[in-house]
């Protein structure tokens, strides 16, 4: 059983403007091995990552299959949503909960976000209303787009970000929930990985009204 330490987080990071990476300057773009791999060879960055997946093996399946990308969650996306839950359920007089406490439907809903159909690399992001995404599994839409600022004195060499967004079924922006990448183009065995901010929460702003039962 796995247990989590209480963090609290000061800002709220649906939409986080200045993170993301220096265009091919990631050390470790590719792996020589499998996405599972991968998040095992990061310990202390991916172990809830790890943990729901061993609750939901489908989705272990569905990466090893290959040609998907995943949006990979920190550590640090899960503690910030279990800390907010759990304010809110000692507020309300209820038991504090685990991760491996939470409601299997609802959780595998929040998980199906972060694993998209085909190998999606930041070029195909290009777009300048960037690119629509499926999810391997229950089919929803979501949203990738690199956007490159410039640098002085260097146009087009400036930071990249990478949004990735959940558009809630909507066409209208103003209901989008989207969080900003540190890391990109982790290119694995089976999977291309992106890396989100650490002050992600996971599941864009669904996690309290799913597990708050």
């Amino acid at each position: 059983m796995m247990l989590f330490a209480v963090y609290v987080f000061t800002a709220n990071i649906s939409c986080v403007k200045h993170e993301g990476y220096y265009d091919y300057v990631n050390t470790e773009s590719i792996y020589n091995g499998t996405a599972i791999d991968y998040f095992k060879s990061k310990a202390g960055t991916y172990d809830s990552l790890l943990f729901v997946l061993d609750m939901l093996p489908e989705y272990k399946d569905l990466i090893a299959a290959g040609d998907v990308t995943i949006f990979a969650p920190t550590n640090a996306s899960f503690h910030l949503a279990m800390t907010n839950l759990n304010l809110v359920r000692q507020s309300q007089g209820k038991p504090s909960l685990r991760l491996n406490e939470l409601d299997l439907v609802h959780l595998d809903t929040l998980v199906s976000k972060y694993i998209v159909q085909g190998r999606q690399t930041t070029e195909q992001m290009l777009y300048v209303d960037g690119l629509e995404v499926n999810t391997v599994k229950n089919e929803l839409t979501m949203h990738a787009q690199r956007i490159k600022q410039d640098a002085s004195g260097y146009v087009g060499g400036g930071l990249v970000t990478v949004y990735y967004t959940d558009k809630k079924g909507s066409e209208f922006e103003i209901l989008w929930v989207r969080s900003a990448t540190q890391a990109v183009n982790i290119q694995t065995n089976d999977a291309v990985v992106h890396v989100l901010a650490n002050g992600h929460e996971f599941g864009f702003g669904e996690f309290l009204t799913r597990m708050n039962k």
